[in-house]
């Protein structure tokens, strides 16, 4: 059974492999009567290119010799064109080109540049030569199919003719133009044909000559695949070894710590710039060392198209530059205000990095092309780097009170003391906003009124009884070891009350009881009123 089995399966093949020879046969013949065809055509264009030269020797006027060349010019081209065809077929479209000589005569106007490019211009030509040659068999397919169409709608209304009816001349005129064009669509015909079998042997040609996507992989791993591997290596390598070295000089000079002059960043920027030059002639060492033209060629058409988009970009690369020197508008050390916020420039170098020492959190890194936007000035000896920091309590608008929570570089968040009810300012309100910072210390201000009738010891008696009797009291709070002064001064009087003012100095501690404290200093001077039997007013 297995036996039967294998002997149905060889059956099989040999019947497909027969079907098969006899489609390539039955091709073959097709082929062999097109380019007998063909060479039919020739001669007979060759014997009317013989006539017309006959014709022109005879020819006296020259408007009848201009029209006989002519003529004479089209027979030539399509017998030119017909001997292409014929060697088309015969070789699938395969053309080796111009030889050595015409394509150095190619080149001979360009520089050395494109010289060098030769290789991989050449290669991308023919990488789309069979490309071009199909898309123009197309075309000329499309032409003579329409070129037929037209023919035929011709022929058709000429056949409607009643031919009876013609005298002999215009019989033979009829018939003359009516021969022309059945011979143009013979021709036509005969060319739509010859580009059809044209395409069909270079389409046949390609698909014997296709290899599987493996085979294409596999190719360009173990050929330009491992030369741009080993060379993307060689570049990073040199690349990462001149920073290593870099790098530990630095440690070795502790040139991190250091503030570097003039001269020293001018030697880091030529450093940095061998260092690429370093790196590419890695790269295009190992390119001439595995002999790859094609891809030198790209890499040199690659680095003049990023020199050709980055030139308008130069003027920008001197200011960069300048500032990596420390001698553009924003200087490493000094400070520029972003935002409003006062920031420190550190190390210059692509990324600076920017600080405000009050607000460790508050960091910025900005590239050189954004910081030379910025003018930096030194920093003064008693810099104001910013109104408060995170932690302390603000007052704004003179009524406004709480405590900061928050600060980025674009906004600040004030809170109850508790952290409870937040409250986000951007930083440009909140410094229009003229915030006082508490936690710096304060003073806090209270008034209190006296009836009249109490005028003749209003000046010295009351406001010293009253300000040690405060005083006394506020050392009892949790706040009183934050006072630094208390006075009780008479500020005015009227015709019905005696105004004073209580005045007490407290350092930052006690920020977060401002209001508490406020409250007291009411409390106290109510209650030392009352033991010494003094009339209070409240307004």
């Amino acid at each position: 059974m297995v036996h039967a089995f294998s002997s149905d399966i060889q059956a099989k093949d040999n019947t497909q492999r027969n079907i098969t020879n006899q489609q390539s046969h039955n091709d073959n013949d097709q082929t062999t009567i097109i380019l007998n065809d063909i060479i039919k055509k020739i001669s007979t264009q060759k014997k009317e290119l013989d006539e017309q030269l006959e014709l022109l020797a005879k020819a006296r006027t020259d408007q009848e010799k201009e029209k006989i060349q002519s003529k004479i010019d089209t027979i030539e081209q399509t017998i030119a064109d017909q001997e292409d065809s014929f060697e088309m077929i015969l070789t699938a479209g395969i053309d080796l080109g111009t030889d050595e000589t015409a394509a150095k005569k190619d080149f001979d106007w360009q520089q050395d540049l494109i010289e060098i490019i030769q290789p991989f211009l050449r290669e991308l030509h023919e990488l789309t030569e069979n490309k071009r040659k199909l898309d123009n068999l197309h075309f000329r397919i499309n032409f003579y199919q329409q070129q037929i169409e037209k023919i035929n709608e011709v022929l058709k209304h000429i056949s409607k003719i009643n031919q009876e009816n013609l005298q002999t001349e215009a019989l033979a005129e009829f018939e003359r133009i009516n021969q022309k064009w059945q011979d143009q669509l013979d021709e036509g015909r005969h060319l739509f044909e010859v580009a059809q079998l044209q395409r069909d042997e270079m389409i046949q040609f390609k698909t014997e000559q296709e290899r599987s996507f493996f085979n294409y992989l596999q190719e360009f791993y173990e050929g330009r695949g491992a030369t741009l591997f080993l060379a993307l290596t060689a570049f990073i390598s040199v690349y990462l070894m001149m920073l290593l070295i870099l790098k530990f000089f630095g440690l070795l000079l502790n040139g991190r710590d250091k503030k570097r002059n003039y001269f020293q960043r001018l030697i880091l920027v030529l450093y940095y710039f061998m260092t690429v030059i370093f790196a590419l002639t890695a790269f295009f060492y190992v390119l001439e060392a595995r002999d790859d033209a094609v891809m030198t060629g790209i890499m040199i058409v690659i680095l003049i198209s990023i020199a050709w988009v980055l030139k308008n970009s130069i003027p920008a690369f001197f200011e960069e530059l300048r500032l990596l020197l420390n001698t553009g508008s924003a200087r490493e050390g000094e400070c520029i205000s972003y935002n409003g916020i006062t920031m420190q420039i550190g190390s210059l170098h692509y990324y600076t990095n920017l600080t405000n020492p009050l607000l460790p959190g508050l960091k910025l890194r900005l590239t050189l092309s954004e910081l030379a936007k910025y003018v930096s000035r030194p920093v003064s000896k008693d810099e104001p780097w910013f109104p408060c920091k995170v932690g302390d309590y603000v007052m704004l608008y003179g009524d406004i009170y709480g405590k900061v929570k928050n600060i980025t570089l674009e906004n600040i968040v004030l809170s109850l003391p508790d952290g409870t009810m937040p409250i986000t300012y951007t930083i440009e309100d909140f410094l229009y906003a003229t915030p006082r910072n508490f936690s710096l210390g304060f003073v806090a201000t209270t008034t209190f009124g006296l009836d009249v009738k109490h005028l003749e010891m209003s000046t010295v008696e009351i406001p010293g009884i009253l300000t040690e009797g405060i005083h006394q009291r506020i050392l009892k709070e949790s706040f009183g070891v934050s006072l630094i002064d208390l006075s009780v001064h008479f500020a005015k009087a009227d015709l019905s009350i005696l105004e004073y003012e209580i005045i007490a100095n407290f350092d930052g501690a006690a920020a977060n009881e401002f209001y508490s404290i406020i409250r007291a200093l009411q409390r106290y001077a109510v209650q030392i009123c009352n033991e010494q039997q003094w009339i209070s007013i409240t307004e």
